[in-house]
């Protein structure tokens, strides 16, 4: 009987995280169609808020000259647009190239390499525009980004709004491939998310919340900056929108392995500051509670679930033909994975095997991250990950 249980829990908890919660968003906007034609109405109001854009770099020699002219050509008026890059003791180039650009560019340089959290702590503290806009250093934005993500700012209610990251892999891997379609499907739960007011966690490529709801980043462990930033708006009870037309580019990363790594780490910052998450499974805020839970928590221990759901399901082989259905379509995805495995490892590409390879393989260094959350970590420090079309 336990075992039944724990079998079909695991594969319900699944499903509904990875199937039935993004299938089912379009039904929860459509309960709210009226609340969601009300503020695209709103959205039609011109605003022009003072902006700084904040944006951490380490070792980014290759890309940051190519970064500071894209901000230099944004389509936001100049005495209202703040530039802020902060060098985080850089061991290259960064800090001379950023310094040829002043003082249209404001370069905040730390002699040590402090980490990511804190060095946006830092740039925060410089920044005089109401709207804070993170962004990464090989983000690339469209010339208008910083109108269409500070636009909707107006609406008092609104503290938080995360642009549209789009992902080119030039890696050729079967990771890489997989990192760009799981960014296509995370952007249309996002744009779901964002008509009701409840998009959980941005991401650190291009996201703008209002200056006074910035809660500081810890910095004794490694941490998520952006889902910590983001989340920590919609627990002051502001709301969290997702605009599609602030389009920003990235590479994946230039070779597979970087992005298993980069899988790793954000397992691990996750889990290293769970506790302080689970406030926004609130009940008296139910509509954040249901997506937290599904969009994310749910995630997070997805490796978990598939870990009991396997080891149920063989010690329930004999126990009928339903328990070695769901047996042999487990072995199925894996041997389906494999198969990715050597398809990527020649070159080609394969939809139909590279979706389960990419599945196991992040949930395989989702596992790793929860078991070293536990393990001491030194606080700040960057690992760069060279990306795809980087010399």
């Amino acid at each position: 009987m336990y075992l039944e249980c724990i079998l079909f829990a695991s594969l319900l908890l699944l499903l509904h995280t990875y199937l039935f919660f993004p299938l089912t968003l379009p039904i929860f906007s459509g309960f709210f169609s009226l609340r969601l034609r009300r503020n695209q109405q709103k959205q039609m109001t011109e605003h022009t808020p003072t902006v700084s854009l904040l944006i951490s770099a380490y070792n980014e020699e290759a890309v940051i000259e190519q970064k500071i002219l894209n901000c230099l050509n944004l389509d936001y008026p100049e005495d209202k647009l703040q530039i802020l890059i902060g060098n985080d003791g850089s061991k290259d180039n960064t800090a001379q190239i950023i310094k040829k650009y002043a003082p249209r560019i404001t370069l905040i340089d730390a002699e040590k390499n402090q980490g990511k959290a804190a060095m946006l702590n830092q740039l925060v503290k410089h920044a005089s525009g109401d709207i804070l806009v993170f962004c990464d250093a090989n983000t690339l934005f469209f010339p208008n980004v910083v109108r269409k993500i500070s636009q909707p700012f107006h609406q008092k209610s609104l503290g938080c709004v995360c642009g549209h990251l789009i992902l080119h892999d030039k890696s050729g891997s079967a990771l890489g491939e997989g990192e760009a379609t799981y960014w296509d499907l995370e952007s249309e739960i996002k744009k779901f998310e964002g008509q009701l007011g409840v998009v959980i966690g941005g991401n650190g490529a291009l996201y703008a919340i209002r200056k006074f709801l910035f809660t500081p980043l810890p910095t004794r462990r490694s941490v998520m900056d952006d889902f910590f930033i983001t989340v920590k708006v919609l627990e002051k009870g502001y709301e969290s929108t997702f605009i599609s037309s602030a389009i920003g580019t990235e590479q994946t990363s230039k070779a597979g392995i970087g992005e298993y790594n980069r899988k790793i780490r954000i397992g691990r910052a996750n889990f290293n500051y769970l506790f302080s998450y689970l406030p926004l499974l609130n009940p008296l805020h139910p509509l954040v509670a249901y997506f937290f839970l599904s969009h994310k928590l749910l995630r997070w221990f997805s490796p978990h679930f598939a870990i009991a759901l396997f080891v149920s399901s063989i010690l329930l082989l004999g126990e009928g033909p339903l328990y070695q259905s769901i047996f042999a379509l487990e072995i199925g995805i894996v041997l389906m994975a494999l198969v990715g495995l050597r398809t990527g490892k020649q070159g080609r590409k394969s939809t139909l095997s590279s979706a389960p390879y990419y599945f196991i393989t992040m949930n395989y260094a989702l596992l790793r991250g929860f078991f070293q959350s536990f393990l001491p970590e030194k606080g700040g420090g960057w690992v760069r990950i060279e990306r795809g079309g980087e010399s």
